[in-house]
């Protein structure tokens, strides 16, 4: 963390209330409303699945580990409930596989957001990789 421009010590406290809109890159667009006040904050949307696929997942990832650092947490929240949460006092081995950050903690719904035709291509070239790496080495034993 020592890459942060925020001076050690440094506190952030929030106030919040915006909408915004974002865009994927396929062309879906949403709309979220974040709002909270000091330490929490609350991103509600009505397709979370557009909202992360409008974002770089590092990208998340940086932010996460930014908010952690400053001691504030963001609940994003879909039609469904709860989605993900980011920042500080959350860990996960999911989050960061998928972003980079154990400070992504996603739900069991947001897990699904992640699977997509993309990743389960590179899931499956990726363990065809490993098949083949092991059937060449057990032929060579």
């Amino acid at each position: 963390m020592a890459d942060l421009p925020v001076p050690i010590g440094a506190t952030l406290d929030v106030e919040a209330d915006l909408q915004v809109e974002v865009t994927s890159p396929s062309g879906e667009s949403t709309t979220a409303h974040v709002t909270g006040s000091g330490k929490r904050l609350r991103v509600e949307t009505g397709r979370p699945d557009v909202l992360f696929a409008s974002v770089d997942r590092a990208d998340v990832g940086r932010v996460a580990d930014l908010l952690a650092f400053s001691g504030v947490t963001v609940s994003v929240v879909g039609p469904g409930g709860p989605v993900a949460t980011l920042g500080a006092g959350t860990s996960s081995r999911l989050g960061r596989a998928v972003t980079g950050s154990s400070r992504v903690s996603p739900t069991a719904g947001a897990a699904r957001l992640a699977v997509t035709p993309g990743v389960l291509r590179a899931v499956a070239v990726a363990a065809a990789v490993v098949v083949l790496a092991f059937v060449r080495r057990l032929r060579r034993s």
